[in-house]
């Protein structure tokens, strides 16, 4: 693919402390990091940014937001050193991914969803306390069944605190807390979240 889309780079050369893309800037191009260190931030809801990853030579970026369907970018980047860039425009990169067999498409969504998902821990680790976390993490695996936000797979405290990154005895304080104010509801193999916004 890199070699077919080789026709429509276009070659950029970065000063360290440049930034590539704002948050909020349209979503136009995909970049090749061909040498140097580029960072990649949002800002908190407390306004202080939050590192997302460090890319190095021969690393891509630019285009996940896109593919979970936004137009703008949600972070920036900058560099951290003077960088040299490909860049390629989004609509041809995208034209290209519809050349990909099924299975390949399944496991490139697939990662991308994986990125997706480890972006939004780097944020959540960072910025969030601890029953923040824990109301984030049970939020997000409750569907809902019966008019009610639930969680119905077995969930050990151990396995949850793993996730959030607290200690598991953090964990049952927290659920107990919870149970006796009657936001939540559990057992084995079950968690129900009576009162969403309660959670904190």
């Amino acid at each position: 693919m890199m070699k077919e889309l080789e026709q429509y780079s276009k070659e950029i050369f970065i000063n360290k402390g440049q930034v590539i893309y704002q948050t909020g800037d349209p979503i136009n191009s995909v970049y090749f990091l061909n040498k140097g260190l580029i960072k990649l931030a949002e800002d908190g809801e407390d306004g202080q940014p939050v590192t997302i990853v460090l890319l190095q030579e021969g690393e891509m970026f630019g285009f996940l937001d896109r593919l979970n369907n936004y137009s703008e970018h949600t972070q920036y980047a900058v560099a951290l050193t003077d960088s040299s860039l490909l860049a390629y425009p989004i609509d041809v990169v995208l034209k290209h991914l519809d050349k990909l067999s099924a299975i390949e498409r399944a496991l490139f969504f697939s990662l991308v969803r994986q990125l997706a998902e480890t972006k939004q821990l780097v944020y959540v680790h960072s910025k969030m306390t601890v029953p923040e976390r824990i109301s984030w993490f049970l939020i997000k695996l409750a569907k809902m069944e019966n008019g009610i936000a639930t969680i119905s797979m077995p969930l050990t405290h151990e396995e949850i605190s793993y996730m959030v990154g607290c200690s598991r005895q953090k964990v049952t304080t927290y659920l107990s807390k919870w149970k006796k104010e009657g936001t939540i509801q559990y057992d084995r193999g079950f968690i129900q979240l009576i009162d969403v916004d309660k959670l904190h």
